[in-house]
């Protein structure tokens, strides 16, 4: 068995097959919170005096050391552990940092206008809505007179900048009757909304708009509601009699000549950290930490409930979902023979929660060739295998699934789905075809019979800590440009590459399109490749742009959206796209915050900040159930290698 040269390796290695770690002791300082951490956290803060009996624990993550003393660290060494907290007590927001070494509070302050952070027993705290004189009338007016199974949720949390909201703990919600149904939306309550407060438990507002008759239970996909299923195909078996190809340390992995740290985080999920190559005895880093950082869905309607319809679903809900990796299912969401990690998370009392399988790791063969060359008499070609690292969340009605998958070219790749049940509205016409009049589909499409799934996007943001061999890097945008060539040329024009290097942040805020295409690498200066060119990793993907007025409040709420990329410095206390705490906030926060004072981004230390998604417009095959849904991007070095790294792949 190899030593690795790697600090991120110590020396002992376990071979894994169908595997599980589950929560441990820390081993290295980036290891995410044991559950004996957890208890030392709340012992803590409770001894601490600060907090009385009310109080809720709604997050609980490590709070890194800082990047020179990870990067100093050494397998052996002692290294501190700090991990924050944020509680709510009587409607006011806390930050806490404890000291979970010498157990010890490092700091508690007051979480100004930042209270809004949402936990598991929100959802359970509008069970009364229906005792409300008015929403009582408005549901006895539309016929129900049985609230037994009536069910009113506050799950819209969209703030349009009211003045007397701000910073409050105010969400929006609806009502449906669950009535026959098992596990679908039940039927839908359309015209009836509210405006619920959480810590009052009031209902501050109610918005009837008038009735349309219900059509019972929608989105059901149970077995008796799905109906006998087609036929199987045969099965595809892939088995691994000598073990996985894979081999692994407490949160350390390496595999093939990649080597990185995962840990989960309640709030983002999966974290990939210190990634990079282990290339003739040298580490050769490629990133730092790389993780999701901010996941919008605005929805698009101009009348309530739809008008305050958008989610931060890392931002608010990351408490409510118990943090957002959800635990998969051995071999559906994952394979059977895959390695699975567990974690804790923070429950509202303060205590540990164990979470199962909240990722896997897995080797998979490729779809396609690693690369491949023919001529009539002679041809070669190469197969590949990737190694996926898969975490899903479960989002309410959406299921999401994020695979970072490493590939032996030395590339990563990147996929995001989505899947799950659309929101939907019922309607008074049954089709587009008997649809009479204001269109009920002018802000949706139909997916069944009077249901009208509303119009939305998804934008997902990641953060990306680049090292490309070591931490001075720089951003290089290629950008092609056509050149118009001499008269007495016959061939009129051509494109060519011109590169820039951004200086400071307001040139690093950039958007590719179909008539202005740009190519973005990551670069070490330092570091110069065989051909002449530094040292770097390309970023391709396709980006997503909002379609909102630079005067929405929604869109100026979710700054982040206004670029596909951002360029930022490193800074430890800028981890949220949109800030640390966006739903019900002031606008123009986190990344336009930050880049205010346009800081330099040449020969230092950058953070990448990529927004992918997309526009959904539904159509019927995505009812009951969205059929997987994938978008992605990828990670490919460029002139950090002498050549093809999958060339020497053997031929088998």
């Amino acid at each position: 068995m190899r030593l690795l040269a790697s600090p991120l390796f110590s020396a002992v290695l376990l071979f894994v097959g169908a595997s599980t770690i589950s929560a441990q002791a820390p081993t290295h300082p980036l290891d995410h919170l044991s559950a004996a951490e957890h208890w030392t956290l709340y012992q803590v803060i409770r001894e601490s005096g600060e907090i009385g009996e009310e109080a809720r624990f709604l997050f609980a993550n490590l709070r890194p050391p800082p990047k020179a003393e990870v990067l100093a660290w050494q397998p052996g060494q002692s290294f501190r552990r700090d991990a924050f907290v944020h509680i709510v007590e009587d409607g006011t927001g806390y930050e806490a940092v404890v000291d979970l070494v010498g157990e010890e509070l490092i700091s508690w302050e007051v979480a100004s206008e930042s209270s809004y952070m949402l936990g598991p027993d929100d959802w359970s705290s509008t069970d009364d809505v229906t005792e409300h004189p008015e929403v009582h009338a408005a549901l006895e007016a539309r016929g129900y007179t049985d609230f037994t199974m009536i069910s009113c949720g506050v799950g819209s949390t969209a703030y349009l900048g009211e003045e007397d909201q701000l910073g409050r703990r105010i969400g929006r919600g609806s009502c449906s009757d669950k009535t026959g149904s098992v596990n679908g939306l039940g039927e839908q309550i359309p015209g009836l909304a509210f405006v619920f407060d959480y810590e009052t438990k009031e209902v501050l507002e109610v918005i009837d708009s008038g009735a349309i008759p219900g059509r019972g239970p929608v989105a059901e996909h149970h077995p008796e509601a799905v109906g006998p299923t087609r036929e199987p195909l045969p099965p595809i078996i892939v088995s691994q009699p000598q073990g996985a190809g894979f081999e692994v340390d407490g949160s350390q992995f390496s595999w093939e000549s990649w080597r990185f740290h995962l840990r989960m985080d309640p709030r983002v999920g999966l974290v990939l950290s210190q990634v990079g190559h282990e290339m003739d005895g040298e580490f050769r880093s490629v990133l730092y930490e790389a993780s999701l950082s901010e996941l919008f869905v605005p929805y698009q309607g101009p009348t309530a409930p739809w008008s305050h319809q958008a989610y931060y679903d890392l931002g608010s809900f990351a408490s409510t979902f118990e943090g957002i990796a959800g635990s998969m299912e051995v071999g559906r969401d994952c394979p059977a023979r895959a390695h699975y990690i567990d974690s804790w998370v923070v429950k509202p009392d303060g205590s540990p929660q164990r979470k199962a399988r909240v990722a896997c790791v897995f080797e998979r063969p490729g779809a396609e060739p690693a690369w491949r060359h023919g001529t009539d008499d002679y041809i070669e070609s190469r197969s590949r295998t990737d190694l996926v690292v898969r975490m899903i969340m479960q989002a309410g009605n959406y299921d999401y699934l994020f695979d970072w998958i490493f590939k032996q070219d030395g590339g990563i790749r990147v996929n995001l789905g989505a899947t799950g049940i659309d929101q939907v509205t019922t309607v008074e016409a049954e089709s587009a075809a008997t649809d009479q009049g204001e269109p009920d589909d002018r802000y949706g499409s139909f997916v069944a019979p009077y249901t009208v799934a509303m119009n939305h996007s998804h934008f997902f943001n990641f953060r990306l800590d680049f090292d490309v061999d070591g931490p001075t890097n720089s951003l290089a945008v290629d950008r092609i440009v056509t050149e118009e060539l001499p008269a007495a040329n016959p061939r009129r024009s051509v494109w060519r590459v011109q590169t820039d290097t951004p200086l400071r942040e307001a040139e690093g805020k950039r958007t590719s399109t179909l008539t202005a295409p740009e190519h973005w690498r990551v670069v070490s200066p330092s570091r110069i490749g065989p051909q002449g060119y530094p040292s770097g990793y390309l970023l391709e993907g396709h980006g997503v742009r909002t379609m909102l007025l630079e005067s929405d409040y929604m869109r100026r709420n979710a700054g982040f959206t206004e670029h596909t990329l951002w360029t930022t410095p490193m800074r430890a206390d800028e981890m949220f796209a949109s800030g640390a705490y966006p739903t019900n906030a002031a606008v123009d926060q986190g990344l336009p915050a930050w880049t205010q004072a346009n800081r330099g981004i040449e020969n230092t230390d950058i953070v990448l900040w990529y927004t992918i998604g997309f526009h959904h417009i539904a159509r019927p095959e995505d009812w009951p159930i969205l059929p997987m849904e994938l978008h992605g991007f990828d990670l490919k070095p460029a002139a950090f290698f002498e050549r093809n790294p999958v060339l020497n792949l053997p031929n088998r």
